[in-house]
């Protein structure tokens, strides 16, 4: 009965992991996206568990993002520069 109560009282996932799945290599340049993958905890002795649900059968590099719950990893790539787009968001003024 011990048993099943020390397995109640484990701390809540506090993290999401996310994974980097590379989908195209192409003229030196790596294109990926971030899989939600499992999540993660912080224990009290100050070690980290993670629990992935599952690897992707290809691209997959060992990288994984530990981000807390409700936040999004890093961009893989930044957006793309749009022509007319000022650098600072603002319009650029014609005239």
């Amino acid at each position: 009965m011990t048993e099943t109560a020390s397995k109640n009282d484990k701390p809540p996932f506090t993290h999401t992991a996310w994974i980097l799945k590379t989908e195209l290599i192409r003229k030196g340049r790596r294109v990926g996206r971030w899989i939600d993958e499992g999540v993660a905890r912080v224990e009290p002795d100050g070690s980290v568990n993670v629990y992935l649900h599952s690897l992707p059968i290809g691209g997959f590099d060992g990288r994984i993002h530990l981000a807390a719950i409700g936040t999004s990893p890093p961009d893989v790539m930044p957006a793309p520069q749009r022509p007319g787009q000022a650098d600072d968001g603002e319009e650029e003024s014609e005239g």
